[in-house]
């Protein structure tokens, strides 16, 4: 299995405050810096799932950029696409959560991942065409998202929205895409009205899959996934996880439904289990994510996420999705 991955790598600076966060005052927390970026750690963790990455984006020529690279070899993913733009500060994410885990508020800044443009993809065409499946966030400017997608002609096609910043930068590419990845608030740019409501939700899903858009997951955080496809619409929980850190959650959600949809091929999982495999798979990923202190958790591996499946089979919740 061979995927690209061409998106956003930062540097994560996250504290998680020892009590709840106090607005407009210096709240005590522990502080770490991991690497980070939608489109890193999707493609770090479909290294770990066993897929063959290859991943693309920009770095500055800074302290952080050798940061990452040092991260890039202890994780085993490849560097070597990396552009260096002189002059430019690498990406940085700084993001504070509860003592929960939960997200207080965060910033970015992307400045050399931005400054891809489709002549710098000329150089990974062979790999594209040569993927099963190339991946996309929309930390890229709507003009390299495009190139990037008629790039990868014949090939299928995967976007993450991000954030509700940057989602409408993939509004351009939606015909193209087998699936696409956002949450509740990104998907609402897209739709262009709230989603505020169970039937909204459903509509705007509509609406998205008309424009010829193949699968649509729309991650709700504790609630669990919307699922929208041809084959209907439903929505899966999240599953059970004691909560460490929730960064890198959605992106684990990512990987694990890339993962499964590139091992059942593009016409589905047989017996009809086409998105709902995909969504549990990514389900499970997240879970076991979020019980790590990182955005890509060390110990995840396809193994352990049939492993979490397979307790709910037993169980008895889900069964009718395995």
């Amino acid at each position: 299995m061979k995927i690209t991955v061409i998106g956003g790598v930062n540097a994560d600076v996250s504290g998680i405050s020892l009590k709840p966060v106090r607005k407009a005052d210096s709240n005590p927390a522990h502080i770490h810096m991991n690497a980070g970026g939608v489109g890193r750690n999707i493609a770090e963790n479909l290294l770990r799932l066993g897929a063959r990455v290859i991943f693309v984006s920009a770095v500055g020529d800074d302290l952080f950029a050798e940061f990452l690279r040092e991260r890039f070899a202890v994780s085993g993913l490849d560097a070597s696409r990396l552009v260096v733009r002189e002059g430019m500060g690498t990406g940085l994410y700084i993001l504070l959560l509860e003592p929960a885990g939960e997200l207080f508020a965060a910033v970015n800044s992307m400045e050399a991942v931005e400054s891809i443009t489709p002549a710098d993809l000329e150089n990974i065409r062979g790999d594209a065409l040569a993927s099963d499946l190339v991946i996309l966030d929309a930390n890229l400017l709507p003009e390299t998202l495009d190139a990037a997608a008629r790039l990868a002609d014949g090939v299928p096609l995967m976007a993450d929205t991000v954030s509700a910043e940057k989602a409408g930068r993939v509004e351009g590419i939606l015909p193209r895409l087998s699936l696409l990845k956002t949450n509740r608030a990104e998907a609402a740019v897209l739709a262009g009205f709230p989603l505020d409501t169970e039937e909204a939700l459903r509509e705007g899903c509509r609406r998205l899959l008309s424009s010829g858009l193949g699968e649509i997951f729309v991650t709700l955080g504790a609630r669990g996934v919307f699922c929208a496809s041809g084959e209907g619409m439903f929505m899966l929980p999240a599953l059970p996880a004691r909560t460490v850190n929730v960064n890198g959650a959605g992106d684990a959600f990512a990987a694990g439904a890339a993962w499964r949809y590139c091992l059942g091929g593009a016409s589905g999982i047989s017996g009809g289990r086409g998105a709902a495999a995909r969504g549990l798979f990514g389900t499970a990923a997240a879970a076991i994510t979020v019980e790590c202190a990182g955005a890509v958790c060390e110990n995840i591996t396809a193994g352990k996420i049939y492993e979490r499946l397979g307790s709910l089979s037993k169980s008895g919740e889900n069964n009718e999705f395995l």
